[in-house]
């Protein structure tokens, strides 16, 4: 697959970022994968494309399909993936270009990926490979900042690192592609709370995991490190714990593709 498919802010932020990524992103909760199975009864062939290091791959299991195939660009979250052994098969491929034939996936899953590819020929292209009966899932998780004002805090120091070319799921910016379309349906929605238990080091990872954090200069990244840092010992409520919790939300959203009768 031609690299120049993918966007370069992921393809080298998260080819330097996948250790960390790994470490220290949080998993998805039993409920949103117990929505997806109540979805689809037992499917033959999914796909969980931009796969990563297979934080959501790891956990379909209980989907109950035959064959689960990982699609991921970056080389280096690829290698995780080799780590899960209910994954059938490994692709190195884009959403542009998915190599099956028409109409042959039950289901397409994109955990924290679809934003980085939403647009018309990616969804030309996923309609094309899914059966009439298929279904298209898109899960995220995001910080739930809204009872924890020095997480709010920290979220938005980072936030100002961004480039405005970054795609990013909060802005929403990723819907527009489902607008004024006859490839697939209006999008179900469904948001399920998550906790997850970091340390202060796993909470620096999870910042370095961070596509446009991950290709900063060293120099900005240590001095972004030491700004953290200096936030973290400030807040009282975790001052003489090894262990917190962070607040998630999941969203899923899913619809079925618009096959033509013809």
């Amino acid at each position: 697959m031609a690299k120049s498919n993918v966007n370069v802010t992921a393809a080298q932020g998260f080819e330097q970022a996948a250790t960390a990524y790994e470490q220290a992103r949080p998993s998805y909760p039993t409920e949103a994968i117990d929505l997806i199975k109540s979805l689809y009864n037992k499917p033959n062939r999914i796909i969980d494309l931009g796969a990563g290091t297979g934080k959501l791959t790891r956990l379909l299991g209980p989907i109950n399909a035959q064959e689960i195939i990982a699609i991921e660009p970056v080389s280096k979250m690829r290698e995780n993936l080799k780590n899960i052994p209910l994954i059938t098969k490994i692709i190195d491929g884009a959403a542009d270009q998915i190599p099956f034939e028409d109409s042959t996936i039950d289901m397409i899953l994109c955990g924290q990926s679809f934003h980085w590819f939403a647009n018309h020929n990616v969804l030309t292209e996923l309609n094309r490979v899914l059966k009439s009966s298929g279904l298209l899932v898109l899960l995220w998780n995001i910080p739930d900042n809204r009872d924890n004002e020095w997480a709010e805090k920290i979220s938005k120091y980072i936030d100002s690192f961004q480039s405005n070319e970054t795609p990013r799921y909060k802005t929403m910016e990723w819907k527009n592609v489902f607008g004024n379309q006859n490839l697939f349906s209006s999008l179900v929605y469904k948001q399920f709370p998550c906790k997850h238990r970091v340390t202060r080091y796993l909470l620096i990872d999870r910042i370095l995991s961070t596509s446009f954090i991950a290709i900063l200069p060293s120099d900005e990244k240590l001095k972004l490190i030491a700004e953290v840092q200096n936030m973290l010992e400030n807040v009282e409520a975790i001052r003489d714990r090894e262990e917190f919790d962070i607040n998630y939300l999941t969203d899923v959203y899913w619809c079925s593709p618009l096959k033509s009768s013809s």
